[in-house]
């Protein structure tokens, strides 16, 4: 245990099925018959008085109150309430690892843990329970021990322009799967690959199950951030075609329903988590193959016969309203919808 970890209240992994006997002595109703630990955390580097345990049906936060530690707050996240989740490696100077976890109701939910506890399977384990639901997560905790590799990035380099503007390029979404599955494996055994960009060292990865960013951080690139954002968290995107030399760059924004922390920041969302912002190279991507797939995946597959309620003007000539005040005042009128759709 280090000193800066005791001081950081960065937390250390105990023994799962030891706690679970102590948690159902002292308290045997907390738990429900068919519920067990998978994953369990002493605080403060192991010598706290808080417990972070991850069942096989929530994260059960005990948290102990006041001087004498009498009063004592058991907090209770189910996995079908997470909308989001992330761990961040251990980096040279920065040696904790964080889990963030965005649940609907609570906000966001932070936990630090030490060096040597092994996040990916935390990730890989959250991953199980919150996409697959109930039933996942039951070989995750005696996986193996994790060697990260932080060259996560695939494809050619990053212009200079390009990396100061974080214009992310279009890369192999098969070699991005293969890697992902192998070193680090985190994507789960039926998840695909289906679209993949890259920026530098940074990773924006649309899978069948996810949208994943990976962030890699500093000069040597061990910390990381695996940044997990479940699709139905997506309730809007927009995307902008790029310009001339100035900006060169198309984009790609989601609007997200993410639960986080309040921004209380002048002019900002309330919630700091409603935006996500893709900036593309120009002619690296597709912008409107990225704006169809988006179309599918929040919409659903375009098989629906049009409306026969619509009006779509067809054969109607457009002449212009001959009002300026509706020019001024940008006021739309009906056109031939199917030259609007040619």
């Amino acid at each position: 245990m280090g000193f800066g970890d005791y001081i950081g209240n960065n937390s250390h992994q105990i023994d799962a099925a030891e706690c679970e006997r102590t948690i159902r002595e002292k308290h045997p109703v907390l738990l429900q018959d068919d519920e067990y630990l998978v994953f369990a955390f002493q605080g403060r580097a192991g010598k706290g008085r808080d417990t972070y345990m991850f069942t096989s049906k929530r994260i059960l936060i005990k948290d102990k109150k006041g001087i004498t530690g009498k009063r004592t707050a058991f907090k209770s996240v189910p996995y079908s309430s997470i909308r989001a989740f992330s761990v961040e490696t251990a980096g040279r100077v920065d040696g904790d690892q964080e889990l963030k976890v965005h649940s609907r109701g609570v906000g966001r939910v932070d936990i630090d843990f030490v060096k040597d506890v092994p996040v990916h399977l935390v990730y890989k384990f959250l991953s199980q329970v919150v996409i697959q639901g109930k039933g996942g997560g039951k070989d995750t905790a005696g996986a193996g021990a994790f060697v990260h590799d932080s060259n996560v990035s695939l494809g050619e380099s990053t212009g200079f322009l390009d990396l100061v503007g974080s214009n992310f390029s279009q890369i192999n979404n098969v070699e991005v799967e293969l890697k992902l599955k192998s070193d680090p494996d985190i994507l789960l055994s039926d998840e695909t690959v289906e679209m993949a960009f890259q920026c530098g060292r940074d990773s924006f990865i649309l899978t069948s199950k996810r949208l994943l960013k990976i962030n890699v951080q500093g000069v040597s690139g061990k910390k990381v951030e695996y940044f997990t954002i479940l699709w139905p968290c997506v309730k809007a995107f927009s995307v902008e075609t790029a310009g001339n030399i100035i900006d060169r760059d198309s984009e790609l924004t989601l609007f997200l329903n993410l639960p986080d922390k309040d921004n209380h920041a002048e002019g900002f969302p309330r919630n700091s988590r409603t935006r996500c912002k893709i900036d593309f190279r120009d002619g690296k991507a597709d912008l409107f193959a990225v704006q169809r797939y988006f179309s599918d995946k929040v919409l659903g597959v375009d098989s629906v016969q049009h409306s026969q309620y619509a009006e779509g003007m067809t054969g109607h000539h457009d002449v212009g309203s001959g009002s300026f005040l509706a020019w001024l005042g940008d006021d739309n009128r009906l056109i031939d919808a199917s030259e609007a759709d040619a």
